[in-house]
């Protein structure tokens, strides 16, 4: 049996692969909601310890969500 080669599909679009415009992965854990809670809390002086027990999520969305924030917050205000 012959191996057909499905490489990129999912970038082209095929009726096997990946409509075009859908990407995978997993959705994000953090909501607006969280991610205010999160950076409100942090603004406060918790730590991300602190913050990730009480949000009930993990260590390192909490890392990632402050990250993000901070690129953002850099961006949007160039020196």
């Amino acid at each position: 049996m012959a191996k057909v080669s499905t490489r990129g599909c999912s970038v082209r679009g095929s009726p096997n692969g990946t409509p075009l415009g859908r990407v995978g992965g997993r959705r994000p854990v953090v909501d607006d909601d969280k991610r205010a809670a999160i950076l409100d809390r942090r603004k406060r002086g918790e730590s991300i310890r602190a913050i990730a027990a009480g949000v009930k999520v993990s260590v390192g969305v909490v890392h990632k969500t402050l990250a993000d924030a901070q690129l953002a917050a850099a961006e949007s205000n160039p020196r």
